[in-house]
C-alpha cells in the first residue's frame, strides 16, 4: 500500500493518477500547495510526491523544489505540459526524480512508480522467485513452473509480503500495516484466514510458512 501526497488542483489529474496507482491500493491524498504549508504536513511520511504545477514560474518552480529538497528521500514524479519540458529540466536538477508530460499513459505512469520504488529499496527486477514460484510485486501475480496462480487481492498482497521479507519473522500486526492499516476489517484473524488459504493453494514444499507461536510468520530463505 502507497501513502501518496499529490499537488494539483486539477481533479481530472488526481483521478488518472488515483487509477494509475490502483495497482498499489494506493491513499492519495490531494493538497493545493500553500507558501506557509504546515511542516507536519510536508514532513507526514510518503511513499511517493506527485506535483502538477499549472504554471512553472519561478515562483512556483522554487516552491515545488522546496518540496522535493525537504523530502528527498521520498520518490517524485512531476507531470508537466508539452510547454512546461523545458523549464521540468530545472526540477530534475533539484531533485524530482521524473517527469511526464501530459496526456500522459496510467500504466506507464504505474510502470514509473514501480521502478522508482524498486530503486529505492535497492531492487532491480519487481519479479521475486522463490523456488519454482515467481511474483510480479508490481501487477501482484504469482504463478509456479510458468502457470498463473488465481488468488484474492488480499491473498497477494499478503504473497507480496511475505516474499519481500523472506528469513523475517511477520508479525500479524506489521501484514496489517503493510497492506491496509486504515481498514478495520483487516486485522491478526483476517491474516491468519489468508495464510490458511494461500496454504490450500499452494504446496508446503513450495512455500514452507512456519507459524512461530506468538511472534508471527516465518518464511525461511530457499
Amino acid at each position: 500500500m502507497l501513502n501518496v501526497a499529490l499537488f494539483t488542483v486539477d481533479e481530472h489529474i488526481a483521478e488518472k493518477v488515483r487509477r494509475a496507482l490502483s495497482f498499489a491500493s494506493a491513499t492519495v491524498e490531494r493538497l493545493t500547495w500553500q507558501p506557509r504549508m504546515s511542516s507536519a504536513v510536508l514532513q507526514k511520511p510518503r511513499d511517493l510526491i506527485v506535483l502538477h504545477p499549472t504554471h512553472l514560474n519561478r515562483e512556483q518552480r522554487n516552491d515545488f523544489e522546496r518540496i522535493v529538497q525537504l523530502r528527498e528521500a521520498t520518490p517524485s514524479i512531476a507531470i508537466v505540459t508539452d510547454k512546461q519540458a523545458n523549464d521540468a529540466v530545472h526540477m530534475l536538477d533539484a531533485g524530482v526524480d521524473r517527469f511526464l508530460v501530459q496526456p500522459f499513459d496510467e500504466q506507464h505512469f504505474g510502470a514509473v512508480v514501480r521502478a522508482l520504488i524498486r530503486r529505492r529499496q535497492g531492487h532491480v527486477s519487481s519479479v521475486t522467485r522463490y523456488g519454482n514460484l515467481s511474483f510480479d510485486h508490481g501487477l501482484k501475480q504469482l504463478h509456479i513452473q510458468g502457470a498463473a496462480v488465481d488468488l484474492t487481492t488480499r491473498e497477494a498482497q499478503v504473497m507480496d509480503v511475505l516474499l519481500r521479507r523472506v528469513g523475517q519473522i511477520i508479525s500479524k500486526e506489521e501484514f496489517v500495516q503493510e497492506i491496509d492499516p486504515d481498514n478495520i476489517d483487516l486485522n491478526s484473524s483476517a491474516i491468519e484466514v489468508y495464510i490458511h488459504r494461500l496454504r490450500k493453494k499452494i504446496s508446503n514444499d513450495m512455500l514452507p510458512i512456519r507459524n512461530i507461536k506468538r511472534c508471527g510468520y516465518f518464511l525461511k530463505r530457499p
